[in-house]
């Protein structure tokens, strides 16, 4: 008999299992909501898990059974936002990066709060990726200019664009300079063109 269906309270059992995997997961949506919506208003180091708690209609236990520290709230929304803004298709070459560079910027801007909590942060806690994450991507966008350079060139291309590509970029010139995302997004295109002109 390796052959029977399930039973019907077998089946059940699996649907409430659903049910309550969907209901975990809106309950943890509506946690990093609430955190979004309170680093629009407040410092990040000023979110209370209470508050997070009050603006998202869970207790503190509750709360806490889904992200055990503030750390791991942060990186939870870290890593959403951070999928938001991931490329379904990344850029082939050099004039698609440089029309990506606006959005991309303009995307750190709205989510600045997060932004400086992930450039901060360890990098154990911390939901940006790596130098290694990205350079194979760059590696490929700018194959046609790192084949004209030398390899010691080469190098130094590939981190400046890892820099002109970083919301870290965006933050200084805006810190230092007053520069609006818009206009951090032209200086990096401008940038990037140069190197691309080479």
């Amino acid at each position: 008999m390796t052959n029977e269906q399930p039973s019907k309270t077998h089946q059940k059992n699996q649907k409430v299992m659903s049910l309550r995997e969907q209901q975990l997961s809106l309950t943890r949506s509506r946690i990093i909501t609430a955190l979004a919506e309170l680093i629009e208003i407040r410092h990040p180091m000023e979110v209370t898990m209470a508050a997070v708690a009050a603006k998202a209609g869970v207790s503190e236990p509750t709360l806490y059974r889904h992200f055990p520290s503030k750390k791991k709230l942060f990186a939870a929304l870290g890593a959403e936002l951070y999928n938001k803004a991931a490329l379904e298709a990344p850029p082939a070459d050099l004039s698609e990066l440089i029309n990506f560079l606006p959005s991309l910027y303009d995307f750190n801007a709205k989510n600045e709060a997060v932004a400086r909590w992930n450039l901060t942060a360890p990098k154990e806690d911390a939901i940006r990726p790596s130098a290694e994450q990205r350079l194979p991507l760059l590696r490929s966008v700018l194959s046609r200019e790192l084949g004209a350079l030398s390899e010691e060139e080469g190098e130094h291309l590939l981190r400046a664009m890892l820099l002109l590509t970083s919301p870290m970029c965006h933050l200084y010139w805006q810190d230092y300079l007053g520069l609006s995302a818009e206009q951090s997004a032209e200086t990096a295109a401008w940038m990037t063109r140069q190197f691309g002109s080479k």
